[in-house]
């Protein structure tokens, strides 16, 4: 879809500005917002009160993006309107609006306006500091700036004339500053400017689509039997390696096929990627089972994202179906870390430099012993021996570990 954009009032393109014009400044902000092909993905900051470091956000959902739209240079606007004089009011009416939309070849035109007023407020402020041992109270001259900010825009279909939606979004700003301390009262113009930022991505979002910060909590399994892999899982979604995560679950499932935890978190996996119509089946298995609260909420939650997603398919936005594909290597690494090494403690059983038993022996390991895998090839694990050595055991040697 091409689109238009413009906040300046229409009856004034002409005039000589003084001081800043605010709806302009703004519709630049709009633009660049709307032109974002990742538009919501930021760091996010992390750890107590968002103090941490920090990280880049990520999209495990494959075919999506933001810049859904074209957009056309306001100059063509503003020569056009000059050309055939169409308003002389400032106000385009419907049938100017087709008019305007057929002479540009857009699909529609975003048209709105910014609002602001600002007063300020003297005022005395008492104060108090020490002067010769005893504390002496005082009064400081002081200034109180409050800005109220209004913006108002809709989308218009340039082809009917139709209002397709409108929104609105409004903040007001406040600063004080009194005499003696640090800096200075912000401007007018700064005030403004940091008010048009903060009320960006609520008029952007309107017209766009985006990307939002989602926190989803695995259950927790406790059942003994599959406590240790359900925690490795967890910790695996958690550094997003969403794939070896999903392959412990489904080991789960397939051993459990009734667990209605191990179907909440197949469930999940599936949301994240953006397979809303297998992650709906999981959550409506997993809430025939049990009627959980948070169950019947991915439930709705699922609904909800299969019709966002037929929306976006509209827009030329088509969310591919993620398929969870792991090498042997990946699988074993997912299911089993370490080896241990079958026999008594005190025999010693052979380590071959490949994976032959008639390559040369580098080393002779006792048995009970466990050691990290780092690959396996056919019938043989390549394990990580003592001494930064590398070597070979036949699995008919070894027992597989968590």
């Amino acid at each position: 879809m091409c689109l238009y954009e413009i906040f300046s009032d229409l009856k004034d393109y002409t005039a000589e500005k003084q001081g800043t014009d605010y709806g302009k400044q703004f519709s630049d902000m709009l633009i660049s917002a709307l032109m974002e092909n990742r538009r919501g993905i930021k760091k996010i900051k992390t750890g107590f009160l968002g103090m941490g470091s920090g990280k880049e956000g990520k999209t495990l959902q494959d075919g999506t993006f933001t810049n859904v739209f074209e957009v056309l240079e306001r100059n063509q606007l503003m020569n056009i309107i000059e050309e055939k004089k169409l308003s002389a009011s400032g106000m385009v009416a419907d049938d100017q609006m087709i008019e305007l939309g057929g002479m540009l070849g857009v699909q529609a035109l975003v048209i709105g306006n910014v609002n602001y007023s600002y007063k300020d407020t003297d005022y005395k402020e008492k104060r108090s500091k020490k002067k010769n041992g005893k504390k002496v109270s005082y009064n400081v001259n002081c200034k109180k700036r409050k800005i109220n900010i209004n913006i108002r825009a809709r989308i218009i279909n340039a082809e009917t004339g139709q209002i397709i939606g409108s929104t609105k979004a409004s903040r007001s700003l406040d600063k004080n500053h009194c005499d003696g301390d640090w800096g200075t009262l912000p401007s007018v113009d700064e005030l403004v400017d940091q008010g048009l930022k903060e009320l960006l991505p609520n008029i952007a979002d309107y017209f766009a689509p985006h990307y939002e910060l989602r926190s989803l909590e695995l259950e927790k399994i406790g059942a003994k039997k599959y406590k240790k892999k359900a925690e490795k899982a967890a910790k695996l979604a958690e550094d997003l390696k969403i794939n070896e995560a999903y392959f412990i679950y489904d080991a789960i499932y397939q051993d459990d096929p009734y667990n209605p935890k191990v179907l909440y978190n197949l469930g999940i996996m599936h949301e994240i990627v953006g397979n809303f119509d297998e992650a709906l089946q999981y959550y409506e298995m997993a809430l025939q089972l049990k009627d959980e609260g948070r169950y019947k909420k991915a439930v709705k939650r699922m609904e909800k994202s299969q019709a966002f997603k037929n929306a976006l398919a509209k827009m030329g936005i088509e969310i591919r179906k993620h398929e969870f594909i792991l090498s042997e290597e990946k699988k074993l690494q997912s299911i089993a870390k370490r080896v241990e090494v079958k026999g008594e403690r005190d025999k010693r059983y052979p380590i071959f430099q490949q994976p032959d038993s008639n390559s040369e022996v580098i080393a002779k390991v006792p048995g009970g012993v466990t050691f990290p895998i780092i690959k396996k090839m056919k019938d043989w694990y390549l394990i990580q021996l003592l001494g930064n050595k590398q070597g070979y055991i036949h699995k008919s040697k070894i027992n597989l570990k968590d």
